[in-house]
């Protein structure tokens, strides 16, 4: 449906009405205007419920990106598989808050606060599942930049010594997302991918 070309009608009829509204009369026309009147009900009723589950799906999300789950988890990666979970989008922002700014924008562009507070809610949980808050999470985050820093052909030995349940959790500190389906060198692919950006924007500290 073109709601464009619907306002313009709407717009144009209204203007046509009040010009002729005293003039206009007959049974046929009163008919039609009846039948117009009541369609017009109806669809002012729906518009009303789509705009306040927007607004209300628009509030959710933006609520949700300000949370203290998302300072404490929310990276690039992560908004990266969000986006294109939520709605098949690519995510183009290479830093976080302009990544962020874009996921929103994206999101409301397209409908889906819906889908994207779902995945966020579910991203956020896992997180905070093997997020141990200790030394284990300080180890797989500096684990996750030195294997950013290490060429393809070491890369590929660290990896193969490493099991799946490991990358996950390297993945899931590090706020990558994946789920159960997420095949070992699929995983890593995307590891490597995280890592090697997380690594080119720090400093090189001699880990």
């Amino acid at each position: 449906m073109n709601y464009d070309e619907l306002s313009g009608r709407l717009t144009r009829l209204a203007k046509r009405v009040a010009k002729h509204a005293e003039k206009l009369d007959g049974d046929n026309l009163g008919r039609s205007a009846r039948q117009l009147m009541f369609s017009l009900e109806k669809f002012e009723v729906q518009l009303e419920s789509f705009l306040a589950g927007r607004k209300s799906g628009e509030f959710l999300l933006e609520a949700l990106l300000r949370s203290p789950s998302s300072k404490r988890h929310l990276t690039i990666a992560l908004l990266t598989s969000g986006l294109k979970e939520a709605c098949g989008k690519r995510l183009k922002s290479e830093e976080l808050a302009a990544a962020k700014r874009e996921f929103i924008e994206t999101i409301h562009e397209s409908g889906k606060q819906k889908e994207a507070v779902e995945f966020l809610q579910r991203a956020f949980a896992e997180a905070v599942h093997v997020d141990t808050g200790g030394e284990e999470k300080i180890d797989l985050q500096r684990e996750f930049i030195q294997l950013g820093r290490l060429l393809d052909d070491e890369y590929t030995k660290e990896i193969g010594s490493r099991t799946i349940a490991h990358l996950r959790r390297v993945a899931a500190v590090n706020g990558i997302h994946f789920t159960e389906k997420t095949s070992k060198p699929r995983l890593a692919s995307i590891i490597r991918r995280y890592a090697q950006r997380a690594a080119f924007n720090l400093p090189d500290s001699g880990d």
